[in-house]
């Protein structure tokens, strides 16, 4: 078992300790942690039995410690955080107060235990305890923890560099790290999908490319990043590079049988197809993503199975709005996310409906989350929606804007060809004394100064300005100006002296 768990073969490990576990009076303690720890990734109650029951049989002080960590990280994931809390209270009792091992082994699961109730700052105070350990393995869990909190606050730069710090720790030393660095390399792929990172696309494909084999356990981390890289591809222009991914992303789906990620991959397909403008060819991909999920056993699926559903939605949309719909209920249902990724879908989904006004509440909210979040091109996507819903010329600039790093893709030629009539507040007339109070606050005066200069008292000066805010159909200062000097209104510096 030791061999296989080392081997990240932990469905093989798991199985070989089932099998053992029925004829053995007694089995050694880190057995029973490796067979916790493995269980802990997808059924955290299952470690928890596994754990209570032998718990009596771990007579090794440090085991007994690390017995304590995988309890509260179980209970942790279950959203049972006293019971959490109880038990890293027990480890740090038990913990040896010389071992700097386990005091930052113990604050690293605490840490995610804080990320999993959004208590970020809470988080931020274990990753700072963890920094006692400076071994290998202590730098590694302190990188690993840092770039989770990033992902919790939805910092994808920050969260990039983490995660190219951790394969650099990890170096060369793969073989020891592997429960680390499978998911650390799909992370990374799927950040370079998100920004503009040419260096954290060049590194995941690098680092696929060296290990084309991935264990059973890891094999949808494996699809998680060749799907992504597939994107970064075609954002980047690269259709064949794109398709070539995709295709061995579909075949991953084929071995693991699983048919939400063969639907994925063939809805990936469909829309890169009516991208390049290839309705007939989408229309195929899309009616054999409904075929694989028809009769989707949608209660036992997984985070990554239910994109299946998002994906469905946004390419059905423009044909079917109504089993767009359906998709995007029944996802949320699921999942009440409010993932921006989730809204957006939802706005373009009301887009298609006719529903607007719920459209642009969502396009807009996806595109702060996006633009906070550092992922330009879905926040430049969420841009030229919101240009085609609301036939607003500042939107259309901003999806340029977002999409300029993107400029050989198909997103960025949309956004190009998208025709906007122009804002009739563009030439709106103003009167002489309007005139004059636009210019000054074009140069930055303010209310006191303008009422100063034209001799008026403050309320007029107010009253002037409601006037002209109404007139160029904005709400306040900054957007006069940026209006101006967007339409050629004025030229800085001048302005219309008594």
């Amino acid at each position: 078992m030791r061999e296989a768990y080392a081997a990240a073969e932990f469905s093989h490990a798991g199985r070989l300790y089932d099998e053992h576990a029925f004829s053995a009076q007694e089995l050694p303690g880190d057995i029973v942690l490796m067979r916790a720890r493995i269980a802990l990734s997808s059924d955290p109650a299952a470690a928890v039995d596994v754990v209570l029951r032998e718990r009596p049989r771990i007579d090794r002080p440090a085991d007994r410690v690390a017995a304590e960590i995988v309890l509260g990280e179980s209970f942790a994931r279950l959203f049972e955080f006293s019971a959490a809390d109880a038990h890293f209270e027990r480890a740090r009792f038990l913990a040896d107060r010389r071992s700097f091992s386990q005091a930052a082994a113990l604050s690293a699961a605490r840490g995610r235990r804080y990320v999993l109730e959004s208590r970020i700052g809470d988080a931020w105070r274990c990753y700072e305890a963890t920094l006692v350990d400076r071994s290998l393995e202590g730098r590694i869990e302190s990188e690993r923890l840092k770039g989770e909190i990033h992902g919790a606050e939805t910092r994808y730069g920050e969260h990039a560099e983490s995660v190219m710090r951790l394969l650099a720790l990890i170096g060369s030393e793969i073989d020891t790290h592997l429960t680390v660095w499978y998911p650390a390399v799909a992370d990374l792929a799927r950040l370079a999908c998100e920004l503009p990172a040419p260096n954290a696309a060049r590194t995941a494909a690098d680092a696929l490319a060296a290990r084309p084999a991935w264990p059973q356990d890891f094999a949808t981390h494996r699809f998680v990043a060749l799907r992504s890289l597939a994107w970064y591809k075609a954002l980047a222009g690269d259709s064949l590079g794109s398709f070539r991914h995709l295709r061995d992303a579909g075949a991953l789906a084929e071995t693991l049988a699983n048919a939400a990620l063969r639907a994925i991959v063939l809805l990936d397909r469909a829309q890169l197809a009516r991208d390049a403008g290839e309705e007939n060819w989408c229309a195929n991909e899309l009616a054999a993503a409904g075929d694989q999920l028809h009769d989707f056993d949608w209660a036992r699926a997984g985070a990554q199975e239910r994109i299946a559903l998002l994906l469905f939605a946004e390419v059905l949309a423009p044909t079917d709005p109504e089993g767009a719909t359906a998709a995007v209920a029944r996802f949320f249902k699921l999942e009440r996310s409010t993932e921006p990724i989730a809204t957006a879908t939802r706005g373009m989904v009301h887009l298609a409906s006719g529903r607007t006004r719920e459209a642009v509440r969502d396009l807009q909210s996806a595109y702060d989350a996006f633009n906070r979040a550092g992922s330009d091109w879905r926040a430049g996507r969420a841009a030229l929606a919101l240009a085609r819903a609301t036939r607003i010329e500042r939107w259309r600039l901003l999806a340029l804007e977002k999409l300029e790093f993107y400029a050989n893709s198909h997103l960025f030629a949309q956004a190009q060809a998208v025709a906007l009539p122009p804002d009739p507040s563009d030439n709106a007339t103003l009167t002489p004394m309007q005139e004059r109070v636009f210019n000054m606050i074009c140069e930055g005066l303010s209310t006191d100064a303008i009422a100063k200069r034209l001799g008026r008292s403050r309320s007029t000066v107010r009253n002037h300005l409601k006037l002209v805010f109404k007139a160029l159909g904005v709400r306040s200062r900054a957007a006069l100006v940026a209006k101006a000097a967007r339409s050629g209104r004025f030229n800085e510096g001048e302005s219309s002296h008594p």
